[in-house]
């Protein structure tokens, strides 16, 4: 059976979970990814993750020293966004500046460009040194594959059983800044891999998440899949509009 048709399979089964709201703001992964974003747009999001208790706040790493320190809330950066085409060495470099600047979280985005025309030892490499270094630093590591990028979810699934073997604390669907953010199927499709490899992996899904339809659809698939409450040391959810959407 297809991976598609086993998604078709099980659809109407994981709708039936109940996911509450203050669920899934402890889920969240409170972001600001815009490179013109103000001290006062910062600020105010730094208020927001505070008084929500969010699990985290993504941000650019050179607005990281606005928000450190933010205990209990992690702090997250990207690396090597959103294109996946960074210079390795300048990776590397930027996530250690990150850390200095109070990041715990590393939100690495897998050359996937370089995956997809068949440079598969190069991009996975990649994701291998950083993971080392994330590892060595105590720093959560969540890959971005950009699923959207992905055509075949045969290929994405293959590459989420490299991705876990190779060594990541979540993989994660989107950048957000391409046509195709995160998809029902694409989120299934690594879980199906998390579930196969029975390793701690988590799953953070991002990229035009903006309902708490759409968010609760997204954690009652993953606790389906993985058979346990949702929670934020395994489930992510990566937005902007949605926090204000679930506190209403």
């Amino acid at each position: 059976m297809s991976i598609t048709a086993e998604f078709a399979e099980i659809f109407a089964e994981f709708t039936q979970i109940s996911i509450s709201s203050k669920q899934l703001i402890a889920c969240m992964d409170l972001t600001l990814l815009d490179e013109q974003a103000d001290v006062a747009a910062l600020l105010k999001l730094k208020e927001k993750a505070e008084t929500a208790q969010v699990a985290a706040v993504c941000v650019y790493p050179q607005h990281l020293s606005i928000f450190s320190p933010l205990k209990p809330i992690e702090l997250a950066t990207v690396i090597n966004f959103p294109t996946g085409t960074e210079n390795l060495a300048k990776s590397l470099e930027q996530i250690l500046a990150a850390k200095e600047f109070g990041a715990t979280e590393i939100d690495y985005v897998l050359p996937y460009s370089n995956y997809l025309s068949g440079q598969h030892g190069q991009a996975l490499e990649a994701c291998q040194a950083v993971w080392h270094l994330c590892h060595s630093e105590q720093l959560t590591l969540k890959v971005i594959i950009e699923t959207g990028a992905f055509a075949d979810l045969e290929i994405l699934y293959n590459l989420s059983l490299e991705l876990i073997d190779i060594g990541c604390d979540f993989l994660k669907t989107s950048t957000g800044k391409i046509s195709q953010g995160a998809s029902l199927p694409a989120a299934f499709t690594i879980l199906k891999a998390i579930q196969y490899k029975q390793k701690p992996v988590g799953l953070k899904v991002s990229g035009g998440i903006k309902t708490p339809t759409q968010a609760q659809e997204y954690a009652q698939l993953a606790e389906l899949m993985l058979s346990k409450p949702i929670d934020k040391t395994w489930f992510r959810i990566g937005a902007s509009s949605l926090l204000d959407a679930l506190s209403d």
